[in-house]
């Protein structure tokens, strides 16, 4: 009786096998410090939507300032203030490229793409409702025109297959 009192019960076996994410390497395969597909995911999808935010702002900005061709052309104020929205619309989308070249966090990159994207932008959006007088030289305006930015970054970078 005492030994089958000191049997330890078997841990119960769970219903679903828990979900692991899959590595696949490569036998003999060189090493590298940066992911495989990092620089055609650099150049066919970050940089072309990047150009397309920065110049999109400088037209935005010089348009909105009473000069358009002064401030297009001759002013550095517009060029300045685009990189704003150019890096607030980096940040998911390098954050994906790190996830995305990860072997164990590849599969939660494209998920990760849009709880970042839907944070920065409830963020924008409680800084009016919370600080309504914290607009530097109209920043913010700035930063709400690169909410469709998002979303066409969403279908270049996590809809389009790699």
């Amino acid at each position: 009786m005492s030994a089958e009192l000191r049997k330890k019960p078997r841990p119960q076996q769970r219903k679903t096998p828990r979900k692991t994410p899959r590595i696949h390497l490569e036998r003999g395969a060189p090493d590298r410090i940066l992911p495989k597909h990092f620089v055609p995911v650099l150049t066919r999808r970050y940089l072309p939507v990047l150009a397309l935010t920065y110049v999109s702002s400088v037209v935005g900005i010089a348009f909105k300032k009473d000069d358009f061709e002064k401030y297009l052309l001759e002013d550095q104020f517009a060029y300045a203030m685009a990189l704003l929205p150019a890096l607030w619309i980096s940040v998911p989308a390098v954050l994906w490229i790190i996830l995305r070249g990860s072997h164990l966090f590849n599969h939660v990159a494209n998920i990760w793409y849009v709880i970042t994207a839907v944070l920065m932008t409830l963020t924008l959006l409680l800084s009016f409702l919370l600080i309504p007088e914290a607009d530097f030289q109209g920043a913010r305006t700035y930063l709400v025109a690169t909410i469709p930015m998002m979303l066409v970054m969403y279908f270049f970078f996590v809809q389009a297959p790699l």
